[in-house]
């Protein structure tokens, strides 16, 4: 039976895992709700599925388990890792955010593979449950993009979020899905989120809505600088009374800051999965490409297919700054039509 609260989530099971759902930065709003549970007496490890943006990883994809140093693997997609952690990237040395948010705190974090596909993932979760003695698990998204239908044309990173959402929904423990923030990460609009955290409260699929405390805010802010996410500063922003339209991802997105984006959403995956195409179509993969592939044959593009295109672009001398990243999906899209015969994706 769900819990009915965090102070229930809290004080009824022995070890939480949270993890951020749609990789780099989310692991410091998984921080955030690993802080509330502490503060409420629960133990709580964060950690995050691993996939950083380009500017700070340029290979294409997630960071794969077996290119870390210095860190303690629990399973094939599972490993604990600390703030000398690093991942060696063909010649290039990468810091995931989950070792920089290690670093900052002095506590291990959890680092879940994303690049062995959906049953990666699941696998990772069953992995914490037994070398971790993890008995509920909590999914965080900032922003809300993982309550997508899957067909909105806003929709920048729906790989990552689908892999999570598949995975939490047949976690082997009780799990849950917290969305921070709707509309940071200025994909899906907040009003979009806000609407489909509706259609799952009419499912019964609401548990508690949330919002940041003060002492949670000076905690995050002291992070600010050393974890590396433009939508985890939106609540805190929020949280300043910023009010009105910034703009993030070197201006290609604008997000909408009232107090709204300070506020948080725990749901029940399973019922947050029902209204989504997208678990259903990433389950039983077991490789990035072949789960970014069941997405293209539904005209979706997904980040690898953005990553992959801006890194042969490169390849040609072409400036990453310079790139119409809105003209490629367009293109890459009308692609996916002709070859696969689909329909392309619908306003949100």
């Amino acid at each position: 039976m769900p819990v009915a609260s965090t102070v229930d989530l809290a004080g009824r099971y022995r070890r939480i895992l949270v993890f951020g759902a749609g990789g780099g930065g989310d692991v410091l709003g998984a921080y955030y709700y690993t802080l509330r549970i502490r503060r409420l007496g629960g133990d709580a490890l964060a950690g995050s599925v691993v996939w950083e943006r380009h500017a700070i990883d340029p290979y294409p994809g997630p960071i794969p388990l077996e290119t870390l140093v210095d860190a303690e693997p629990l399973g094939w997609t599972l490993a604990l890792v600390n703030g000398n952690t690093v991942s060696l990237r063909y010649g290039s040395t990468v810091k995931p955010q989950v070792a920089r948010l290690a670093m900052a705190t002095g506590e291990e974090t959890v680092f879940i593979d994303l690049s062995k596909g959906a049953e990666g993932v699941l696998a990772a979760l069953e992995a914490a449950v037994e070398e971790l003695g993890v008995d509920a698990i909590v999914g965080v998204d900032t922003g809300g993009d993982i309550l997508a239908r899957g067909d909105e044309e806003s929709l920048w990173s729906p790989l990552a979020d689908a892999l999570s959402l598949y995975a939490l929904s047949k976690a082997p423990v009780d799990s849950y899905l917290l969305v921070l923030s709707p509309g940071a990460d200025g994909e899906l609009p907040w009003t979009a989120v806000l609407e489909r955290v509706s259609l799952a409260a009419r499912r019964g699929g609401l548990i508690e809505v949330l919002g940041l405390s003060r002492e949670e805010y000076e905690t995050l802010k002291k992070l600010e600088g050393l974890v590396e996410s433009e939508a985890s500063r939106i609540p805190l922003r929020a949280f300043e009374g910023v009010h009105g339209t910034v703009k993030i991802r070197g201006g290609t997105r604008t997000v909408t800051v009232t107090p709204c984006q300070a506020s948080a959403y725990l749901l029940d995956p399973r019922i947050v999965a029902e209204n989504s195409m997208l678990p259903g179509l990433v389950e039983g993969t077991r490789g990035i490409g072949q789960a970014s592939q069941m997405l293209n044959r539904k005209c979706i593009v997904t980040e690898l297919d953005l990553e992959m295109e801006l890194s042969r672009l490169m390849e040609k001398g072409v400036r990453p700054e310079t790139v119409d990243l809105v003209g490629v999906k367009r293109r890459l899209r009308g692609e996916l039509e002709k070859r696969y015969g689909c329909r392309g994706s619908a306003e949100a």
